[in-house]
């Protein structure tokens, strides 16, 4: 059998309980066990699957320190909604009991990857899970962005940012900006206004294979737009008017671990209550 290593959050209780407590429900039926806290810490020990013990910001972190690593991931959830965790706390045992028997299977998804230019500096940031967003810098200002898809020119955006997201991130920010849900392990871009200043602006999905190029206008002609580009919530830097984004679907993708007849759909029906 695999080699283990947990990874719970030091901030949700009882994580460290819970990790020592796998460790021995696990045994010998395993090659080993290592527990950590620390997730850039996952690449110090051998990992066949990580088991993440948090929640969906904790799965994140974990899927962009093993994306492109064939090392799938299973989250058990100890957050609030967790549309990326896989097992409930009380079905603990039953899914390491399923796993030990090899009764799973593993949903690859895609990440992202984005190219700031801001004149002559550019550079490349990713992979990022959920969305790159360009936002405005300070409450109270809009910024505006043209959109091009493959180059060509699909609107220009007077709102609160744009959002580009994958399916794994469109129950995420996505889903709080009024985008449309994806099946995880679907190919596909989602572009979503955040409070758009027009009533016409809706969200428009487009194929993974597409390259989708933002680029910051000027809300007003006198005067720069001060924008700022997040990946899954960090801050990656501020940008003004003329700086450019590429965005792609990244060469790196992860894996997730999928135990049980629990589909996607009956967690979304149940996490969101519809």
């Amino acid at each position: 059998m695999e080699d283990i290593v947990i990874l719970f959050d030091k901030k949700k209780e009882p994580g460290q309980e819970t990790a020592n407590e796998i460790k021995r429900y696990l045994g010998n039926e395993v090659s080993s066990v290592s527990i950590i806290s620390d997730v850039s810490k996952i690449h110090d020990k051998k990992a066949d699957i990580v088991l993440v013990l948090g929640g969906d910001g904790t799965v994140i972190q974990a899927a962009k320190q093993v994306a492109g690593k064939d090392i799938p991931i299973l989250g058990v959830n100890f957050g609030t909604l967790g549309f990326l965790t896989e097992v409930e706390r009380p079905r603990l045992h039953q899914a390491l009991d399923e796993l030990l028997k090899g009764n799973y299977s593993c949903e690859t998804r895609m990440a992202l990857s984005c190219e700031i230019r801001q004149g002559d500096d550019i550079r490349k940031v990713g992979p990022v899970i959920n969305e790159f967003v360009v936002c405005k810098r300070d409450f109270g200002h809009m910024v505006t962005t043209s959109v091009y898809v493959d180059d060509t020119y699909v609107d220009t955006y007077a709102a609160d940012g744009i959002l580009i997201s994958t399916p794994t991130g469109s129950t995420a920010y996505n889903l709080s900006a009024q985008g449309p849900i994806l099946a995880p392990d679907m190919e596909a871009l989602i572009i979503t206004p955040i409070c758009p200043h027009s009533l016409s602006k809706k969200p428009l999905i487009v194929s993974s294979t597409c390259v989708i190029r933002l680029k910051i206008d000027r809300t007003k002609t006198a005067f720069s737009d001060e924008a700022a580009i997040r990946g899954d919530g960090q801050l990656l830097g501020e940008a003004t008017s003329g700086d450019e984004f590429i965005i792609r679907k990244a060469d790196e993708t992860f894996d997730m671990i999928h135990i049980g007849e629990v589909s996607f759909y009956e967690k979304m029906r149940v996490k969101l209550g519809v």
